[in-house]
């Protein structure tokens, strides 16, 4: 599970619906979100948690996309197996881990020290207090 550090900068608010903006060290991040706890609140520091298998990677992307949470990152390591790869990143927000097919990693030509660009959906992010 990945776990960046944020505050909550924005929360806006359509019947049941919450859209959060969040500051992870310098990256806008948003979430999605159909029940806010009462102690989530602009200014609140918390736990961005997002699973690897959520982490969608691309070199190279030129074009708009949907994809909400869009930041740069460095690989730092990767992890080959048979089917999948796990690939190690650094942020500006800190470390995290996406895992890929294989096949997509090849594709990708994925190396050590490559710039890539992160990219998580919003509704895939969830949120913990801190204490």
């Amino acid at each position: 599970m990945n776990r960046l550090s944020a505050v909550i900068s924005s929360i806006d608010q359509y019947e049941s619906l919450f859209m959060l903006e969040l500051d992870a060290s310098g990256i806008t991040l948003e979430m999605l979100l159909f029940d806010l706890q009462p102690f989530f609140r602009t200014g609140s520091s918390v736990q961005v948690l997002f699973k690897e298998t959520e982490v969608a990677l691309a070199k190279g992307l030129a074009e708009e996309t949907s994809f909400s949470n869009i930041f740069p990152a460095i690989i730092t390591a990767i992890k080959k197996g048979r089917i999948l790869a796990e690939i190690s990143l650094q942020s500006k927000a800190g470390s995290m881990g996406s895992i890929i097919t294989m096949k997509a990693a090849m594709r990708l030509g994925l190396q050590i020290h490559d710039e890539v660009t992160v990219l998580v959906k919003a509704s895939q992010l969830s949120l913990e207090a801190l204490p």
